[in-house]
């Protein structure tokens, strides 16, 4: 279905078929990068779902995105898709959608393996492997392009609510997508305690609009100046510019995980259930913490006989030793710059 000389024939017309998540979407970067970096002047489409929108919103890489939401008829989208004639797809998702529309040549990558969660090669290095055959061998780094406007915004942000370029700042990332992902509350706010008094930190909350009395409540429990909840206020591009003017994100497993990476914060990552060598945050001076438990890892996001011990072993220590790993270093920059 594709020559393995793609990179030697002129292509126009690209689609993707991306995936339904942010996180999921933001692991396909090395390899779209690969793609769009092959093809500069392609006009490159993607399907994605409602959840990550905000992905492709002025995202330079994309002529044009595609909605596909699971609750709507895929012979609407797939209506929609034969308007146009592809060079090339690449399906992500590992769909039937390539074989009912017309293109040249078509890739499939098959997301399932036998065993999968208990391999541990990375899902971007598992990505990458699979379209290298075709347009050669990337760089396995997360991507997020977005306009500078939005970091003048934050910038100004910043200096309106008395935020220095001196300052130490953490954000703090306390939501996931259910409730076995989450560290309590209460630990992030003793760890921010913690950071405030060791460091003189500077606390932004982040979390989504669903996500807003989680980090109201979380800002209530640290009562103390120099600490911002940003839950809800944000978009993307602006969380992403407020991601990288930190020092350091700690962060559940999340969508949000992975754009911290994306534009090159340090992350100190905390995993419960799910699997952090296939899923975990891609970056040298990043860090995972997680229980050592029999039954880690796992995929079960309602039902667990142990109440998800693995999240609740895990110690404010735990994380703040490696929160202060990157703190420490930073301290030592500004000292020096100074």
């Amino acid at each position: 279905m594709c020559p393995k000389n793609i990179r030697e024939i002129e292509l126009k017309k690209i689609l993707i078929i991306g995936l339904s998540c942010l996180g999921d979407n933001l692991l396909l970067t090395p390899a779209i990068k690969r793609i769009r970096d092959t093809y500069k002047k392609a006009e490159i489409d993607i399907v994605i779902g409602p959840r990550a929108v905000e992905f492709v919103i002025e995202n330079p890489w994309f002529s044009n995105y595609i909605v596909y939401d699971k609750k709507e008829s895929i012979f609407k989208l797939i209506k929609k898709l034969r308007k146009k004639r592809y060079d090339l797809i690449v399906d992500f998702r590992n769909s039937f959608i390539p074989f009912f529309l017309r293109s040249k040549y078509k890739l499939t990558f098959f997301k399932k393996e036998f065993f999968s969660e208990k391999f541990y090669s990375h899902e971007c290095e598992r990505i990458m492997s699979f379209i290298e055959p075709f347009f050669g061998k990337g760089e396995i780094k997360l991507y997020f392009p977005y306009p500078t406007s939005y970091k003048e915004k934050i910038k100004n942000l910043f200096n309106e609510i008395g935020i220095k370029s001196s300052d130490l700042v953490v954000v703090l990332n306390p939501g996931a997508k259910f409730e076995g992902k989450r560290w309590g509350k209460e630990k992030f706010a003793r760890l921010a305690e913690e950071l405030i008094k060791i460091y003189g930190a500077k606390i932004i909350i982040s979390g989504s609009k669903e996500e807003k009395n989680l980090t109201r409540e979380l800002k209530e429990m640290i009562g103390k100046k120099g600490v911002f909840d940003f839950g809800g206020e944000t978009n993307l591009r602006e969380l992403a510019a407020v991601y990288e003017f930190s020092d350091l994100v700690v962060s559940n497993d999340t969508g949000s995980m992975h754009l911290a990476c994306a534009v090159g914060a340090n992350v100190v990552a905390i995993f419960g259930p799910s699997n952090p060598y296939r899923y975990g945050p891609i970056g040298e001076k990043n860090f995972v913490v997680h229980s050592d438990i029999e039954c880690f890892p796992c995929k079960k996001e309602a039902k667990c006989k142990i109440n998800f011990e693995c999240m609740k072993r895990i110690s404010i220590d735990d994380v703040l030793k490696y929160c202060c790993l990157i703190l420490d270093e930073k301290e030592k920059g500004r000292l020096f710059e100074l």
